[in-house]
């Protein structure tokens, strides 16, 4: 049986990033709509970050498009370019709801420069 991922939640000066790292499927989603919840009402701007997450399954996308909707309750998701999460993501089209990036860096730019 595979380990369940984790979860971290950084908390920036202008943003909030959850991370996920390792495998994230039904079992994980009440742990991160809690983490998300808890970093919505702590920050207004937050970033989830898939570069470290080996596996999502559809249970997580479906909790992202949750949180990222109304548009800019997330601000950016980051997914490394062919990774499984980055597949998915790509697949069905979330991208069209919240942008996404290649990298953290490149999120917290986006996300400090659009919102100074």
């Amino acid at each position: 049986m595979a380990e369940l991922g984790q979860i971290v939640v950084e908390h920036l000066p202008e943003v909030a990033v959850v991370a996920l790292f390792g495998e994230h499927d039904i079992s994980t989603v009440p742990a991160l709509r809690t983490e998300l919840d808890a970093a919505l009402a702590a920050n207004a701007h937050v970033i989830v970050d898939l570069s470290e997450a080996t596996f999502i399954d559809s249970s997580i996308v479906g909790a992202l498009f949750h949180a990222a909707t109304p548009p800019s309750r997330i601000l950016a998701l980051t997914a490394a370019p062919g990774s499984l999460p980055r597949r998915l993501i790509d697949m069905v089209a979330l991208a069209a709801t919240v942008p996404v990036f290649d990298s953290r860096d490149a999120a917290v730019a986006y996300a400090t420069k659009k919102h100074t």
